[in-house]
């Protein structure tokens, strides 16, 4: 009985994640992970594609394309609160000195933190909105975004397609554990943001 509850839930999922509203579920998801939803759009990617590895290129460019998206639109709302906001709360505060050196700082190294930061577990939320706050070059963020969020989902919907049998069947030995560890995470995450 046990296992035929736990096969009707995998074919359920399985249908799930080929309706065309997972393709709509990934673009939202990368394009919001990148400047304001917690959780990364990996284990989102990697379902789509053990479940139809055929549109594993298709997954990869979507989820690539719409984080880039993402990411422009948290380097604009640091820039426009920056210039809205920050700079009037650095004045009453006197501390434009200070903001300025780390601009300064972040500027001779925001490449580097933008790539790295694409790549990494790193968020890569704080980053955009960061170089949007420093005034980055937009043209330098846009290309170290491309080559770092390009690079991060090619490598993983990569390994996926090819050692996607061990995965799959991971996934559905391990289903229940995995989600399990995710609402753990969920909830701390949510919890901690409440008490900031």
């Amino acid at each position: 009985m046990k296992f035929l509850k736990s096969r009707n839930t995998s074919k359920t999922v399985e249908k799930a994640l080929k309706s065309r509203f997972s393709l709509i579920i990934l673009c939202l998801w990368s394009y919001t992970e990148a400047f304001v939803f917690p959780i990364p759009p990996d284990p989102f990617l990697i379902a789509l594609i053990l479940v139809n590895r055929n549109s594993f290129l298709i997954y990869i460019s979507l989820c690539t394309i719409f984080s880039i998206l993402g990411g422009i639109t948290g380097y604009y709302i640091g820039f426009v609160f920056w210039e809205e906001i920050g700079i009037h709360i650095t004045e009453h505060l006197a501390l434009n000195t200070h903001v300025n050196d780390f601009k300064a700082l972040y500027n001779t190294n925001g490449s580097l933190a933008v790539f790295v930061a694409g790549v990494s577990p790193i968020p890569y939320k704080l980053v955009t909105l960061l170089s949007g706050i420093s005034g980055m070059n937009f043209l330098y963020f846009c290309i170290f975004s491309i080559l770092s969020r390009g690079l991060r989902f090619f490598l993983v919907g990569l390994l996926v397609y090819y050692s996607g049998n061990w995965a799959k069947k991971f996934i559905e030995k391990r289903l229940g554990t995995i989600v399990l560890f995710f609402i753990i995470v969920m909830i701390i995450i949510f919890y901690l943001l409440g008490k900031i």
